[in-house]
């Protein structure tokens, strides 16, 4: 079965749901439409009795440039959550999918895009991609996707990547856990042995491992979700910062954006 949606792709073929984000002119950003029909095709998956594994993808540079600022200020200063709560929604969905959840990176990742990465059960990257936590460049905080990515990374390299905005590679997002191979072969052959070997294992034992997962720390996930959720609610509240993410969005430099002057200190080695 094939569905054509405006931003999203969707097909299912010999037991495998694919699932393309499909906007590359807008770096595969998230709005509220392209947030819905991601949500639909996950589902679609998910009851489909012949989906055995679920892919995620994207076409273009860029796999996802994260939150569509516009669609969230599209009412003007006054910040629109449905977004954001459909953004959620989707991640629970693919972390708590039956199915296991593969996520091809040929694209660089930015914000919430990481979050789709994280929340997933695999993931495949080239070694060339950059990943990077540009939320607080823009006045944001990684709310949503923070309890996500706690689930791969440390609590200090979450607070690295989120302060120092700086992009990792494919090999550092390797070693650090956020990517659990490097497609060396090529993206297609590298895809094609994991998902043997998936079918290669029975679909019950998977369903029932991530459950069994899930106890653990699938209960905690969601109360901090609803915690992320009150806290960027809140973040969000404060005129001055919707101003300046809203200032952002039309392209213009936020208020706090300075040229730092080096000093001429030199530091031990």
């Amino acid at each position: 079965m094939e569905l054509k949606l405006k931003a999203i792709e969707y097909q299912i073929d010999s037991g495998v749901a694919h699932i393309t984000l499909s906007a590359p002119e807008t770096g595969n950003a998230l709005n509220g439409e392209m947030l819905g029909q991601f949500y639909q095709a996950l589902q679609n998956a998910i009851a489909n009795p012949t989906c055995r594994v679920i892919v995620i993808s994207s076409i273009g540079a860029d796999f996802c440039t994260g939150m569509d600022f516009n669609a969230i200020f599209a009412n003007g200063s006054r910040p629109d959550l449905a977004p954001l709560h459909a953004f959620r929604d989707c991640l629970l969905l693919i972390y708590s999918s039956p199915r296991p959840v593969i996520t091809c990176v040929t694209g660089n990742v930015t914000g919430g895009g990481v979050g789709i990465v994280a929340a997933s059960d695999i993931v495949l990257a080239e070694e060339n991609v950059l990943f990077m936590l540009s939320e607080v460049l823009v006045g944001m905080i990684p709310a949503v996707i923070t309890p996500f990515l706690l689930c791969r990374l440390s609590s200090s390299q979450v607070k690295y990547l989120t302060l120092s905005s700086r992009g990792i590679d494919g090999n550092e997002a390797k070693n650090w856990g956020l990517v659990d191979e490097i497609a060396s072969d090529g993206m297609n052959d590298t895809l094609n042995r994991q998902i043997q070997r998936l079918f290669y294992s029975s679909p019950e034992a998977i369903a029932e491992s991530k459950q069994y997962f899930d106890t653990f720390i699938g209960q905690d996930l969601r109360h901090q979700t609803e915690f992320a959720m009150q806290r960027l609610q809140k973040w969000l509240e404060q005129p001055q910062i919707t101003t300046a993410i809203h200032q952002f969005s039309e392209g213009y430099s936020p208020p706090w954006f300075q040229k730092y002057r080096r000093n001429s200190t030199n530091y031990p080695k």
